[in-house]
């Protein structure tokens, strides 16, 4: 399990590209009314919320920060905790590889993992990742050489990969966070496992 003690947090420095904040706008759009997805609009910081406010391209750069942020509005006004930043990862993992994402799309867990590290660095333009087959049905993302690190993005990268298991016919997902690089970690090392 990560350390206990103060995370480090670094959010300036690296982007994402902006199919996950599609994902977790549709959360909101799915899970709550209009007029709270718009009372989330009018929380964000303006340059926020002017640019996604509209068309998200899934080939479009966004600021990790932006997520932060959007993230932090969303828990705010509509639950705390890392519960929500987890569901908000697995709607994303259920969303975008149905739809941005499908071409990645494998019907084996390992190949799709393999195939995500892989292709890493089309989706964020920081950090390295690596997945090691640990046994017929588990695994392990080593994510590595962040310079842009929260604690509430691994928590989301929790709730992803259990989706990422789910769409691929893995039951009944086990992802626990071994290692993480905001208590000091030499990575981000997230266990998954699947019956």
């Amino acid at each position: 399990m990560p350390k206990s003690g103060q995370a480090r947090e670094v959010l300036e420095g690296g982007r994402l590209k902006g199919g996950i904040f599609r994902s977790h706008l549709q959360w909101v759009r799915d899970h709550r009314s209009p007029e709270e997805f718009q009372q989330l609009m009018d929380a964000l910081s303006p340059d926020i919320s002017k640019a996604l406010g509209g068309t998200i391209l899934a080939t479009s750069w966004f600021p990790f920060a932006w997520l932060i942020e959007l993230d932090r509005v969303i828990a705010k006004l509509f639950g705390a905790g890392k519960d929500l930043y987890r569901e908000l990862g697995r709607y994303s993992a259920t969303i975008n590889l149905s739809t941005t994402y499908k071409l990645l799309d494998r019907k084996a867990n390992h190949e799709f993992f393999r195939n995500s590290a892989l292709l890493h660095a089309q989706f964020q333009d920081f950090g390295k990742v690596v997945y090691e087959q640990t046994g017929d049905s588990s695994g392990r993302m080593v994510h590595t050489e962040y310079r842009t690190m929260s604690p509430q993005y691994c928590a989301s990268a929790l709730g992803y990969y259990e989706g990422c298991v789910e769409s691929h016919g893995g039951r009944s997902p086990n992802v626990v966070e071994v290692e993480c690089q905001c208590y000091g970690d030499a990575s981000c090392t997230f266990d998954i496992s699947w019956r």
